[in-house]
């Protein structure tokens, strides 16, 4: 029998809604949530394609063997963690986790490294700093005069590009930067800024923030420095211009409540001073090298889909995917969305927040 239950997409932090198709307890496909207000009943091919990873499932606990993964129990793999972390020192453990983890999440694990005595626990944020400062809504960029959008936010985050659109649709004006000649968003654009990096931009803005006033949104999806962001965001603050990044995955926003965003060099330092590594839904080979990973430390990953990395790992467990969670997302212009359990799955794989209640 077919089920169709609604949750929140996890493409991005845009925040849109979307409804599961499930068939006794195995996920078959997505379908557009006619009411959602961010979204409105459209879903872009990010979001659409959101449970193709499905085909990847872990669905034991397993311990990695030659580069594969051996099938065990969750009672085997979480005494094997709890041996490894008796072994070491409280400074000896590294922590990483994503955007992918729900706000409750967060919560347990912050509390777990709290417990445990270490400070080295972060999360991947593409660059992007900590940020609690004022935000854009989505509302404003559709009623935006001009937009300044770096990066291909129309490509990247197509339900935001919708806005950008609208606004467009309305006389208004959008200027584009990014290290690409051609994309969706430069094609769409005004005007088109090409440069070697945004921070390029950032050091010769020319006429373009003469053009930016109290009627402006400032869209970033694209960082490749931390040290670029102060300046973008002291831009709108000169300028009057609102002002919105854009992470790329769902919960980056919430993670930023708790916990600090790295970058890959500060993710490496932790690595290569800790003697136990525990992933959380993140996979460092995204933007670390092998030889930053391999044989550094004894990596504890919690994964729900195989990749490349989990065959780095020594230990693995596979925990949820979203689509068994209930729990909260905060999304980039801020809103705190809260989501049930779209499909009940007969496996005996520990949730999350089940793997850090034992290990604390």
């Amino acid at each position: 029998m077919l089920n169709i239950k609604h949750t929140i997409c996890p493409s991005c932090s845009v925040g849109c809604g979307i409804n599961i198709v499930s068939n006794g307890g195995k996920v078959l496909g997505t379908y557009p949530y006619k009411r959602h207000p961010i979204n409105e009943g459209k879903n872009c091919l990010n979001g659409r394609g959101s449970v193709e990873q499905f085909e990847k499932r872990i669905i034991s606990p397993s311990l990695v063997k030659n580069d594969e993964l051996v099938e065990s129990d969750n009672e085997t793999v979480i005494n094997l963690i709890k041996d490894k972390l008796s072994s070491i020192n409280s400074d000896e453990l590294c922590i990483i986790c994503s955007g992918k983890n729900t706000i409750e999440e967060f919560e347990v694990i912050k509390k777990f490294a709290e417990s445990f005595g270490t400070d080295k626990i972060g999360f991947y944020g593409y660059n992007f700093p900590n940020f609690d400062g004022e935000l854009a809504s989505y509302d404003d960029i559709s009623n935006a005069k001009t937009i300044l959008a770096i990066g291909d936010v129309l490509r990247e985050n197509p339900l935001i590009g919708r806005r950008v659109i609208i606004s467009k649709e309305n006389g208004g004006t959008l200027i584009s930067v990014d290290t690409v000649e051609k994309s969706n968003t430069a094609l769409n654009s005004s005007e088109h800024i090409k440069v070697d990096s945004i921070g390029e931009f950032i050091n010769d803005m020319g006429e373009i923030k003469d053009k930016l006033d109290g009627e402006t949104v400032i869209l970033i999806n694209k960082i490749e420095d931390k040290d670029y962001f102060n300046p973008l965001k002291e831009l709108a603050a000169k300028t009057g211009a609102k002002f919105l990044p854009i992470y790329k995955e769902a919960n980056i926003k919430g993670a930023m409540r708790y916990l600090t965003s790295l970058d890959a060099e500060e993710i490496k330092k932790f690595i290569a001073d800790s003697k136990a590594l525990i992933t959380v839904n993140t996979n460092l080979l995204d933007f670390l090298s092998k030889e930053d990973i391999k044989g550094k430390s004894f990596i504890i990953n919690i994964s729900n889909f195989e990749d490349d990395f989990t065959r780095l790992s020594d230990l693995v467990l596979p925990g949820k995917p979203w689509t068994e969670k209930s729990g909260s997302f905060i999304n980039s212009e801020g809103l705190k969305q809260e989501f049930i359990s779209s499909v009940i799955s007969d496996d005996e794989n520990l949730s999350e927040i089940e793997i850090f209640d034992k290990l604390t």
